[in-house]
């Protein structure tokens, strides 16, 4: 009986020692280098939230952790989602289920924003074989997205003097 106990002994320390610890140690460079190193640009910072300027102030909610949260601001009806009618781009690290951004405009207007969690942090949008998004995704006025993206009237609103508040919820895709 006391070997028994003695073999136990050394096949557990044997186990932790060559299984459990080698096994471990794969976690172990995810927490310790700290944040992820993502690729985002000083021109893509957002604008200071200010409620007593013009400012189109977005609240983007169901945003998983990881990875960028981007948001475009468009104003041009004729190139609705297409880099020509991008007024701006801001880039953010995904880090909580909600995030606010602002876009500050010169003048006010009918606009229209998209945003989408880049969850691989690539700087591009994951598309299926149908165009449509393969990462969360949604848009101004939180339309649906079923078989194509909706008219940039289906999402659009126009600012006052002192801008909008507006709420975009990500989709799944």
């Amino acid at each position: 009986m006391l070997k028994r106990q003695s073999s136990l002994k050394d096949t557990l320390a044997w186990f932790v020692k060559w299984m459990l610890f080698p096994a471990l140690s794969l976690f172990i460079p995810v927490f310790a280098d700290g944040p992820e190193q993502l690729d985002i640009r000083p021109d893509e910072a957002a604008d200071p939230c200010e409620a007593d300027i013009a400012q189109i102030r977005v609240t983007v909610t169901n945003v998983g952790y990881g990875g960028i949260l981007t948001v475009e601001l468009y104003d041009d009806p004729d190139h609705f989602l297409n880099k020509k009618g991008r007024k701006r781009r801001i880039r953010i690290p995904a880090t909580e289920q909600q995030h606010k951004v602002c876009f500050t405009v010169e003048q006010q207007g009918t606009y229209a924003v998209a945003a989408y969690h880049d969850v691989d942090g690539n700087r591009k949008l994951k598309k299926r074989w149908n165009r449509m998004p393969k990462e969360p995704f949604g848009l101004s006025k939180n339309p649906k997205l079923k078989f194509g993206f909706p008219k940039f009237s289906n999402s659009a609103f126009s600012t006052d003097s002192l801008g909008a508040d507006i709420t975009v919820k990500l989709q799944e895709p």
